[in-house]
């Protein structure tokens, strides 16, 4: 077996493992998401040792304990005879080990647990900025990431579910009519036995829009609260004002970021900025004052800079750029002087 660590110094193999510590804390990994996807943004290694981190989790959860144990030992070996200080290079690589091992995370890590010893599924799946992400879950059901998202998914029993943390996915389910699948955002949960739908988060607030067959979007916590949805239809929650409503839509509106299209109706500039947000090389922050007028249109993901600079010809705003970033805020310039 190579040595797995052979691309990854030993300072960037432990940061790998700690951002999957912080990242699995229930108590704290909403906080730490954007941070994360910094950190994922300053250098391609960065997600690249952080998927390592994940592919040794998920070597480890799938094998036998024995094997496990040899596993680990081959990942960070003991020395043969061992000093009174270990030396540096091992602290660290065992370091990076035991976080994984001791959380049990990883790309697709398999957990032992549950009555009658019930195979537990549990993994973690994230994409940078500007990158779409396919991926393939235990069950066979296909997802697609969009830009700067993450996802955690559980399989259990009966039981199939996922969490969109961030940003946006499409979900091509499996039919299981014995297995639900549930996709939990925010403070919805959309349940589904097999079709397809697209699920975006922007903040607290969640679209749903369904390609093929049909969901049902529930309030959290409240299952009597919900509404039916089926192909060319959306869902969309206001986490203001708590209410879920039913409109229309088109495959091409809803999937459309998967061709680097990204599609909005009558959608508020504040989520239209947060999903360009997902795929701009460029952060761009948005003025309070600008932030509730409807914008309708396409965005394509490689033109950004180009569509930012033409929105002052169709809404009162200004747009300024500086090293950090661009800036869009209202225009105060009077009329008679334009």
């Amino acid at each position: 077996m190579d040595n797995p660590n052979q691309q990854f110094d030993e300072h960037l193999l432990l940061a790998a493992a700690d951002w999957w510590t912080r990242l699995r804390d229930p108590q704290g990994a909403e906080a730490c998401v954007e941070q994360w996807l910094d950190w994922t943004a300053q250098d391609e290694r960065h997600l690249a040792a952080f998927e390592h981190v994940a592919a040794f989790g998920e070597g480890l959860g799938l094998l036998d304990a024995v094997t496990r144990r040899r596993l680990l030992a081959e990942f960070a070996p003991a020395p043969v005879a061992a000093p009174a200080i270990a030396p540096r290079r091992r602290w660290w690589l065992t370091a990076a080990a035991a976080a994984v091992l001791a959380l049990g995370i990883g790309g697709g890590v398999l957990l032992w647990g549950g009555v009658g010893g019930d195979a537990v599924t549990v993994a973690t799946y994230a994409s940078t900025t500007g990158q779409n992400r396919d991926i393939v879950l235990p069950d066979g059901s296909k997802v697609t990431l969009g830009g700067a998202s993450r996802l955690s998914v559980r399989f259990a029993g009966n039981e199939r579910s996922a969490t969109l943390e961030a940003g946006e996915a499409y979900f091509q389910v499996k039919h299981d009519t014995r297995r639900p699948f549930e996709v939990t955002a925010g403070g919805v949960v959309t349940r589904d036995i097999g079709t397809a739908f697209d699920v975006r988060r922007d903040g607290s607030n969640v679209t749903v829009a369904v390609t093929e067959g049909q969901v049902r979007v529930a309030v959290a916590g409240d299952a009597t609260r919900s509404l039916d949805a089926g192909a060319e239809q959306r869902v969309a929650w206001d986490a203001t004002t708590r209410t879920l409503r039913l409109g229309t839509t088109t495959p091409e509106q809803a999937i459309g970021w998967r061709q680097h299209r990204l599609e909005f109706v009558d959608e508020p500039l504040s989520v239209v900025i947060a999903s360009i947000n997902r795929y701009s090389a460029r952060p761009v922050r948005l003025d309070s004052q600008v932030a509730r007028l409807g914008f309708t249109g396409t965005v394509h993901t490689d033109e950004i800079g180009s569509w930012l600079h033409a929105l002052p010809q169709v809404f009162p705003l200004q747009v300024r750029e500086d090293e950090h970033g661009v800036t869009l805020s209202a225009d105060k310039v009077p009329a008679q002087r334009r």
